[in-house]
Order: C-alpha cells, then structure tokens, then sequence
C-alpha cells in the first residue's frame, strides 16, 4: 500500500496544475521528502482517543451517515480537512479513514482477502473481517469512485458489496523507481554473505506467505539430488520462529538463508543475483515483487491464483501454491533449465515495458478526468482543488 500510494503521489505531481490544485495530508512526516515546496501540506493529527471511537463505532456497526454528519464535532483534525473545501480527496491507502471523512472520496481497495481467504487470522480472525466488511461497505456506498489493482479485484468488490460498476476503475500496480537507483550498501555482500546461486522469496512470514509449504518443497527437491538454496527476506515477526524450526527440522541449514529485513536500497541487488523469484503466497489479487523482478530480468515462478495470470501474462511459470508437487517442480524447473529462465528473463523485461510510470500516470489522469469531469464543467472550467490523504 505504500509503494500504491507513492506511486500515485508521484503520478499527481506531475498533473497540469492549470487543471487542478494539490493539497496532500500525510499522518506520518516522512511523506514530506516526497513534496516540493509549491504542494500544499496539511499534517494531520489523529488522536489515540478519535481512532478508538472510529474503530468502535466500525465494530459495533454504528450508522455511517450518523458519522459523516457529526464527525467534524469532535474531531479538529477532520475539521481541517473538510476547511480546504477540495472538490476531490484520493485515498490510496485501503483503511478504515477512507471511508470516515465526510469529503468527497476517491479510494483505493487493494485486496478483499478476509473475505476470499478468512482461515487467515491475519486478516480475518479476531473481528477482522466484521471491521473490514464494515468500513470497505461503507466506503463503496459513500465513494464517487473506487480504484482497484486489477479486474479480479474489481469483481471480487462488486460481489461482495454490490459496488457500482460505474464507480469502479483498475489501476495495477507499478515497480517503485528505487529499484534502477543503483545505490545499495557498499558492504553489500559482507553484510548478506548470499550464495553465488539462489532462489528468492522476498516477503514476510505471514501465514499466507506459505513459507512452510515451500521449505517442504525444497526438502523435497533435495531428496531428488539437487542443491538447491533458498534466501528468504522480513524481520522475525508472525511465523519467523516456526519457519526457523521446520528448516531445523528439516536439516536445511545449509540451504536457507535468512537475510533478514532488507531495506529499499538493497532489495534491487537480490533480484539481479538471484536465479529467479519464487513466490508461493496464498493471497491476491496481485502481488507487487514479480512486477519487480520483471524490471530487474529476474526470471519469476509464481502462484497463478486470482489477478496473477492477468498480471503477468506468459511472462512467468505459474503454479498451485497448495501443491508441494507443483512447488517442488517449479524449483527444479528454475534450477536447472537454463534456457527457461533466460526466456522468462527476456519475457519478463518486455512485459515490464508495457505497463511503468508513463503509462500509470496517463491512466490515473484518464480516471480523475472521468470521475471530476461534471464538477468541472458545472464550474465554467475553473480550476479544481484536488487531494491525496496519505498515512
């Protein structure tokens, strides 16, 4: 969601500003090295004691329109939101505050998991998928429009909540510009110690990352008599432990690597080293590392479950992430056939050329020319104050 909004802050920036005038809101100040000096800054506070009314009255199911109605009385910082009388707010971010201002809104959902997924605690145990059900409803009824990261996605939001077509608009993800910086830490391989080949798996060890079933699948392509090693990235969080366990027990040691969390300098130069991505997850509709891999010619295997087949295309080796077999055979697959992964290099670098920041931002201005259009013309062509809300 970070890369999504960044991407989507970046893509505004560079709007005509004789159409429109930009005003950004950010919680966390770190959004204020990506704003020249001529964007205006509306930091925004939102108080311990507001969020837990927020979240309380999602949980209880409490009336929206009684929310927006009155929200600005107790809430000095929405009330400094609703002061800047902006035509349009973006949303980037899929949370709870998309739906909780009474401004006009233009919001991103990025993935209905609880609902497609709900034997995953992280993202529908614990009164999750009540909370989120609540709030994403919420936010398609009080919406002029909806930004979705593929077509699956859109379907799975006009299933779940009778959504508008009208209201809905696909925009896929990009690669974030770090990666073709060139500027990773010059103590790079003191520092991560990789092997000289490898497969990658850049995530955290979230349930449905699958990181259990892909370490049996290497032990399994062990046994086959291949020497295969397997670096894994994210902090030790969630299942780190137990994944630590089962390679023990396993005894695969000598074989997967952790290298920890990575930060954005470095990630680019995993990609390039590595025989190619292996990305298991359970979850969609799309995932943001193999759009990476395909910039940087890293040949990728992947879950062809939800968007990924329409994201990526022929571009990479798809397989059923609940299949140990299929897992096994797409780590063999990558390791020893040459000519696969330069075919999937090649293709997926042509696939990257298709859909980068150019194309993004021209589609992203298409979609506000569409949704602001009719405010613009009521207006006798006046310049339009329009928002992003970031966190």
């Amino acid at each position: 969601m970070y890369q999504y909004s960044a991407s989507i802050l970046s893509a505004l920036l560079i709007l005509p500003r004789s159409d429109y005038t930009l005003v950004v809101a950010f919680t966390d100040p770190a959004w204020e090295r990506h704003l020249p000096t001529n964007v205006k800054r509306v930091p925004v506070h939102l108080s311990r004691t507001f969020r837990a009314i927020a979240g309380l009255w999602v949980l209880l199911g409490l009336s929206h329109r009684f929310w927006l109605r009155h929200v600005t009385s107790i809430s000095s910082a929405v009330r400094e939101i609703v002061k800047q009388n902006c035509e349009l707010w973006i949303f980037p971010r899929q949370d709870l505050w998309s739906s909780r201002f009474p401004v006009p809104t233009f919001a991103a959902i990025h993935d209905l998991m609880h609902r497609y997924e709900p034997q995953f605690s992280e993202s529908a145990g614990f009164g999750r998928r009540r909370y989120r059900d609540t709030y994403m409803r919420d936010l398609t009824r009080h919406s002029v429009g909806i930004l979705a990261e593929s077509n699956v996605g859109a379907q799975h939001i006009r299933e779940s909540y009778g959504a508008d077509p009208g209201k809905l608009f696909v925009l896929p993800y990009i690669p974030p510009p770090y990666l073709l910086e060139g500027n990773m830490t010059k103590d790079f391989d003191a520092k991560y110690r990789l092997p000289d080949k490898f497969l990658f798996y850049p995530a955290q060890f979230w349930p449905h990352k699958n990181h259990a079933r892909l370490v049996q699948a290497l032990a399994r392509a062990l046994a086959s008599g291949a020497d295969i090693h397997l670096v894994l990235t994210g902090d030790e969080r969630n299942e780190y432990r137990s994944i630590r366990m089962l390679v023990h027990k396993l005894q695969l040691g000598q074989h997967v690597h952790f290298a920890g969390c990575v930060p954005e300098q470095d990630i680019a130069e995993f990609y390039r080293r590595a025989r190619a991505l292996i990305y298991p997850t359970l979850y969609g509709p799309t995932n943001i590392p193999p759009i990476e891999a395909f910039v940087l010619g890293c040949p990728v295997a992947v879950s062809g479950i939800y968007a990924m087949p329409e994201l990526l295309g022929d571009a990479a080796l798809l397989f059923d992430p609940r299949s140990e077999e299929q897992l096994t055979d797409s780590m063999l697959h990558l390791w020893n056939d040459d000519l696969l992964c330069r075919h999937l290099s090649v293709a997926g670098r042509e696939r990257a050329q298709t859909w980068g920041y150019s194309q993004f931002a021209a589609s992203l201005h298409c979609v506000l020319e569409t949704v602001t259009s009719p405010t613009i013309t009521s207006r006798s062509g006046t310049g339009e104050a329009l928002s992003v809300a970031t966190s």
